[in-house]
């Protein structure tokens, strides 16, 4: 259950901060992933760090007004949660884009994400 709260947490923290307005800080970054981790994006592989990490959510969210999700049934076994979800996003420019998503999260034995795996299609 404790990986569940954390993947909330995460997503609230990402409604915040994956924001142009927001004050990004690299180091919140290490309160959810461990030093290194795997991004797999529909079926892009990125070998991540707290580093190239932040600099790719500095260009990530610099169009975003805002980011909500709606979210499913979590499905979760001892170190990963699966979450189906929708995402909504409203950029700078008032445009919106929705999508379906599926996000799996893995973690290590602190409890640090070690994966980030997600599937998600424009609707």
């Amino acid at each position: 259950m404790q990986h569940v709260e954390t993947a909330k947490k995460l997503l609230q923290w990402n409604a915040k901060n994956l924001v142009a307005s927001s004050d990004l800080k690299k180091s919140e970054i290490g309160h959810y992933f461990a030093d290194t981790f795997l991004v797999l994006a529909n079926g892009k592989r990125y070998e991540a760090n707290r580093d190239n990490y932040f600099d790719f959510l500095e260009e990530f969210r610099a169009t975003i007004r805002t980011i909500s999700y709606e979210l499913g049934d979590f499905v979760t076994d001892q170190m990963s949660v699966v979450i189906p979800m929708k995402a909504h996003i409203v950029r700078t420019d008032g445009s919106i884009e929705n999508f379906e998503a599926i996000l799996i999260l893995k973690f290590n034995r602190d409890s640090k994400i070690v994966l980030w795996q997600e599937l998600y299609l424009r609707i």
